[in-house]
C-alpha cells in the first residue's frame, strides 16, 4: 500500500500530472506524458500485466481515460489500437482543488478529488483486478460522472448520465469499462461496459456489475449482484461489534451470451470497498485491526432529493479505501 496527499492543486493538468507521478512511483511505466497548452495526456501500465491506461483532459471540467491494448505514442486515447469504446470521465471537476488523496494498494489506483465545494467529491479509478480465474484482462478505468445541475432521484437517474465508480446506469454516457476476454463466448480483446445493467441484449459490448447503485436499482435488477447494495449497505451499520459500516468489497461479474442473463465473475478491486456514512465522516480515518481505511461519500454526504438543480449529494453511501 501507498499514499500520497497534495494540497491547493489549481488545474486539471497539474492534477493528472500528479496521479502519473504517484503512479510511477508504485510500479507503473510512463509510456508518455505530454502538455500542448493546458491540457495533459498521459499513458501508463505495469509491463505483462495491464493493457494501456490513458489519463487526459481537453477542458477543465473532466478528467478522462481510455484503455487500449495497443499503443501509439503518436496517436491521442481515442485513436489507440483496439481501444474501449469511448472517454470514461470523472466530471464535473470544479478546481482548484483543495485536496488530493491518491492511493495505491497492489496494481490499484484510487483517485479521490475534493473539490471546490466544501464536502464535495470525485472519484477516479484505475488498476488490474484481483482476478477470479485465468483470462486475458482484468485492466479497468471509471469514474464519477455527475454534473452539477438538473433534476435527481435517489443516487443515480436510472435512465439518466449520472454515474458513481462501478454503478448502476441505463445509459453508457460516463460507464466505465473493464477488459476480460473469454475465448468460449468468441469475445477477444473485449470491453464491458461498467453499467451494473443486466436488461436487453448484449450488443456489441459486453456488460459488467458489481452491485452498486441506488434502493431504486438494486430492488429492480434482474442481476442478482445488485440486490446487494440496497439492502446490504442500508443495514450495515447494525454493527453490534462497533456500531460501524461494515467495509463490502466491489467483485465484478460480467455477461455471457443468451437471452438469460447468466453472469459470471471475473474478479474484486483491490483496496477498495462500498460503506455506509452514517456514522462515519468525510476523510475519517477507520482502524481495522493492522489496516488502516479511509472514508469518503460517493459525491456529498447531503439528503437526496428530486428537486431540479438541488446540490449534488450522495445521502449515506461512500468509499472506503485502504490507506495502509
Amino acid at each position: 500500500m501507498a499514499y500520497a496527499e497534495f494540497n491547493n492543486i489549481p488545474n486539471v493538468q497539474t492534477l493528472i500530472d500528479l496521479i502519473v507521478q504517484f503512479a510511477q512511483a508504485n510500479g507503473w511505466v510512463v509510456e508518455r506524458n505530454t502538455l500542448a497548452g493546458a491540457n495533459r495526456t498521459a499513458t501508463v501500465r505495469i509491463p505483462g500485466i495491464s493493457d494501456y491506461v490513458h489519463l487526459f483532459n481537453t477542458d477543465q471540467l473532466s478528467l478522462r481515460s481510455r484503455i487500449s491494448i495497443g499503443y501509439d505514442g503518436n496517436a491521442t486515447p481515442a485513436l489507440q489500437p483496439l481501444v474501449s469504446p469511448r472517454d470514461i470521465s470523472s466530471y464535473e471537476l470544479t478546481g482548484p482543488f483543495p485536496r488530493l488523496k491518491l492511493f495505491s494498494n497492489g496494481t490499484a489506483i484510487h483517485v479521490a478529488v475534493a473539490q471546490a465545494v466544501a464536502g464535495e467529491y470525485r472519484h477516479h479509478a484505475f488498476g488490474v483486478l484481483e482476478k477470479a480465474g485465468a483470462y486475458a484482462g482484468g485492466t479497468y478505468v471509471d469514474g464519477t460522472y455527475w454534473a452539477r445541475t438538473g433534476g435527481w432521484r435517489g443516487v443515480l437517474i436510472p435512465n439518466g448520465n449520472n454515474v458513481v465508480l462501478f454503478g448502476n446506469n441505463f445509459n453508457g454516457t460516463g460507464c466505465g469499462h473493464v477488459r476480460a476476454d473469454s475465448i468460449e463466448d468468441n469475445r477477444i480483446n473485449c470491453y464491458h461496459q461498467l453499467c451494473n445493467y443486466f436488461g436487453g441484449s448484449l450488443g456489441v459490448e459486453g456488460q459488467a456489475g458489481s452491485g452498486v447503485g441506488s434502493i431504486y436499482q438494486a430492488t429492480t435488477s434482474d442481476s442478482y449482484d445488485s440486490m446487494w447494495l440496497g439492502y446490504v449497505l442500508a443495514g450495515a451499520d447494525d454493527n453490534t461489534f462497533s456500531g460501524r459500516s461494515v467495509f463490502q468489497p466491489i467483485h465484478l461479474t460480467v455477461r455471457r451470451p443468451g437471452t438469460t442473463p447468466y453472469l459470471s465473475p471475473i474478479g474484486q478491486v483491490i483496496g477498495l470497498r462500498a460503506c455506509y456514512m452514517d456514522r462515519l465522516e468525510p476523510e475519517q480515518e477507520v482502524t481495522i485491526a493492522d489496516e488502516t481505511w479511509v472514508v469518503f461519500p460517493w459525491l456529498r454526504k447531503l439528503a437526496m432529493n428530486d428537486r431540479t438543480d438541488s446540490p449534488p449529494a450522495s445521502g449515506n453511501y461512500g468509499w472506503a479505501v485502504r490507506k495502509s
